[in-house]
């Protein structure tokens, strides 16, 4: 597969996880002024919102995570690039590896504890919601992000793809 191709793969499924991302920030939103406006008004309060935004927090942020790094988003300082700009390719190559690196063993050590909420069938205190849907989006964001950096890296460097039309 041709690195423009892998490019626009990843701009496309990128695009769909940060829709899904806005998906739970919009609904994290509308439960918690639910809630605020429920309390205030007829002084009954959504039972269980907390535990609600709380999984919908950690969707919006995993699922944002393979759009940081398909853009090449993440934080980063420009120390050498003043002294050294010719440096800038391949210290961007190096953190994209870097990043799949340290991906990888986040995905690899996540597998135990995700494996033990299955088998404890562990649930939330107010909705009895399993554990599971609170851990499941944080390693499937964590996993999408590590394919992302590997097909960034593969593909070439991130500002090229911003300028080949990857978002």
């Amino acid at each position: 597969m041709s690195a423009v191709r892998v490019r626009a793969v990843v701009g496309r499924l990128s695009l769909l996880f940060d829709g899904i991302a806005v998906a739970a920030l919009l609904a994290m939103m509308v439960v918690t002024t639910a809630d605020v406006l429920l309390r205030r008004f007829t002084n009954k309060p959504i039972t269980g919102v907390t535990e609600l935004a709380e999984l919908a927090l950690g969707v919006a942020f995993f699922m944002a995570a393979p759009g940081v790094f398909a853009r090449g988003a993440n934080i980063t300082v420009d120390m050498i690039d003043q002294w050294r700009p010719q440096w800038s390719a391949a210290l961007k190559r190096v953190a994209a590896l870097l990043s799949a690196v340290m991906l990888g063993f986040f995905a690899w050590h996540m597998v135990g504890p995700l494996v033990d909420i299955v088998e404890f069938g562990d649930t939330s205190a107010d909705l009895q919601i399993p554990k599971v849907w609170f851990m499941a989006p944080a390693w499937v964001g964590v996993v999408l992000a590590l394919f992302t950096s590997v097909a960034v890296l593969l593909a070439g460097e991130t500002d090229s793809a911003r300028s080949e039309g990857m978002p």
